[in-house]
């Protein structure tokens, strides 16, 4: 996966790595009963980064070229530490594949299942809400065993003075370097309590018993192709999601930048306004006027899409907001017009034409003020 997923894989790797030292601190937090923004819980906070650093349980550029610190289980330092701790994870999956099947549930697809195929379904989807469920319990810290409690209360008795709290990056470092035994002793037994291992195996056994004489052959053919194009989702979608309030995101929305969808100018507007385009696009390599042109349109049709794209999020409504967002972009392409004019000595002829679009633009605009 890491091949496939190219450059997006490292930034993944490392988001993924952060929340879960996150998600350790907040346990041992929840233990001392310290809110994660106190300083006693952004203490905490600063003394398990440090200790993951320390320990090598990290994904640095090393581990990109070759990962080489295996544990026992085989495993680079910093995947067991996901392998032991990544909750979040486990819950996006089963978010994932609840949502798959629910999409099995549309009236579209309702006429191919018989009475049999719909029990099934309906008892995989109570299966795994009963998973997640398991997960959820494994995050109270209250289901600690007494002997865990004791050490993360030892260990982890009061705040640090202010004067250690106004230098907090060297007193974390000054802990671990007293305490990382005791630290690696809280992180394995709190490891062996959580115990994903076991919710990893749960949902693999409910997939793989799946009887084929029950299921619909497109249903279970989506089911598992949800499971193992899920971390596929993940890399794009994750980095994305505020990971430390981590709701769940049902779909990814694409906007275009292209020329034909840039429109506020008219005859500026599509590829047909490019001159590069042409020979086979390989036009602009052979005059400079042409790569002026191009890259002159290229931010005019970007800050067109722009605001197009920040209006729609903001869901403006664009019939009654038409002649504000029309003087919004003229006034974006004057300043677009004003930076670029001394830079491009061939495009004169260009600029004095888009300068009188722009303001037709604008009288448009006024016009159409009530």
């Amino acid at each position: 996966m890491r091949i496939d997923a190219g450059f997006a894989y490292e930034g993944y790797i490392r988001l993924k790595l952060a929340s879960v030292r996150a998600f350790i601190a907040s346990l041992i937090s929840g233990i001392r009963g310290a809110p994660p923004l106190s300083q006693f819980g952004r203490t905490i906070a600063e003394i398990i980064d440090v200790w993951a650093t320390e320990t090598g349980v990290v994904y640095g550029k090393e581990q990109a070229i070759a990962d080489n610190a295996a544990t026992g289980r085989g495993h680079p330092r910093w995947t067991e530490l996901l392998l032991d701790f990544d909750v979040g994870y486990r819950k996006r999956r089963l978010h994932f594949l609840i949502e798959g099947l629910n999409r099995l549930y549309q009236p579209s697809d309702r006429m191919h299942f018989e009475d049999r195929n719909w029990r099934a379904i309906d008892a995989l989807k109570r299966n795994f809400y009963n998973c997640l469920e398991d997960l959820k319990r494994q995050e109270n810290v209250a289901a600690f065993t007494p002997a865990t409690r004791d050490l993360a209360e030892d260990l982890f008795r009061s705040a640090p003075p202010p004067g250690d709290a106004e230098k907090l990056t060297a007193y974390a470092q000054s802990f671990v370097q007293r305490h990382r035994e005791a630290i690696d002793d809280l992180v394995v037994r709190l490891a062996a309590e959580i115990n994903l291992d076991s919710s990893t195996n749960d949902i693999d056994i409910l997939l793989a018993s799946t009887d084929p004489e029950q299921w619909h052959p497109e249903a279970r053919r989506e089911i598992l192709i949800d499971h193992l194009g899920f971390p596929f989702w993940d890399v794009l979608t994750f980095p994305v999601m505020p990971w430390r309030e981590a709701g769940e995101l049902n779909e990814i929305l694409v906007d275009r930048i292209s020329p034909q969808d840039a429109t506020a100018l008219g005859e500026f507007s599509g590829s047909t306004a490019l001159r590069g385009v042409r020979f086979a696009h390989f036009a602009a390599f052979f005059s400079r006027a042409y790569r002026e042109n191009d890259y002159l349109l290229g931010r005019i049709h970007a800050l067109d899409r722009l605001i197009d794209i920040i209006c729609n999020s903001a869901r403006l409504d664009i019939g009654t907001q038409r002649s504000s967002i029309a003087a919004l972009k003229a006034r974006g392409f004057k300043r677009i017009l004003d930076a670029e004019e001394k830079f491009l000595p061939n495009s004169v002829e260009l600029i004095a034409r888009l300068r009188r679009s722009i303001a037709a633009l604008e009288a448009r605009a006024i016009k159409s003020v009530p």
